[in-house]
């Protein structure tokens, strides 16, 4: 009985498969997803702070219009509608939006802005005050859920914004803590200008950690891999 060998073209052919398989599965598996969501996360707080600085909200006539700077809010919470969270799951998300109601939440889509690389999509992981039809529904956006997206434990804000989910960026581009809440926020539009840089730390679930660093003053952000 014959015994049959592999060919030059399967021997090389079998090889090249593996190397697929190598290249596709070994990044998985050193897959830094604190980073990932990191990296996200970056780039909206630029784009936060670039439509505070195109869009100012200054009025004259209105009182509370530093109120209604544009904002980055981070929440673990659970939203019922749109079948985002399932068996009372908490999750990490957050938003870009301006609080035109000026009660620290998103009240209509309308406040939110639109996710410039997706077409129909706003920059929320969803939100569960005001109405919710289901047309708005399908305009949040995935992406945006960290807990889901990127299996992110914890977001933790520290220094300069210790405490804070919520960072606002007013004309000039400078950071401050949130200026709206519903027992009333800032009395002064520039009260609350961060003192210190605001560190925040973005926790996976396998336990890496990425922490973005936003200056105080200029606002610029950066990363910084945690060892």
């Amino acid at each position: 009985m014959k015994k049959r060998a592999f060919t030059m073209i399967e021997l090389i052919f079998v090889i090249v498969v593996v190397g697929i398989l190598a290249a596709i599965m070994i990044p998985k598996l050193n897959r830094n997803a604190s980073r990932e969501a990191a990296n996200q996360i970056l780039t909206h707080i630029r784009y936060t702070q670039h439509l505070a600085m195109q869009d100012d909200k200054y009025s004259i006539t209105e009182k509370g219009w530093a109120k209604q700077r544009w904002t980055i809010a981070f929440a673990k919470d659970k939203v019922d509608g749109c079948s985002v969270d399932k068996n009372n799951e908490l999750t990490w998300k957050y938003s870009v939006f301006f609080d035109k109601s000026l009660n620290g939440n998103i009240n209509s889509e309308s406040e939110v802005a639109n996710d410039i690389y997706k077409s129909g999509k706003l920059l929320s992981g969803g939100w569960s005050s005001g109405i919710v039809t289901e047309a708005t529904c399908k305009k949040w956006n995935k992406e945006l859920n960290l807990g889901k997206r990127f299996g992110i434990a914890s977001v933790d804000f520290k220094d300069g914004c210790n405490g804070m989910q919520t960072i606002i960026f007013d004309e000039m581009g400078r950071p401050m803590r949130v200026a709206s809440t519903t027992s009333g926020g800032a009395k002064r539009p520039y009260d609350r200008l961060l003192k210190k840089d605001c560190s925040i730390t973005i926790t996976d679930k396998r336990g890496n950690q990425t922490t973005i660093t936003i200056e105080k003053e200029s606002g610029f952000a950066s990363i910084k891999e945690n060892g």
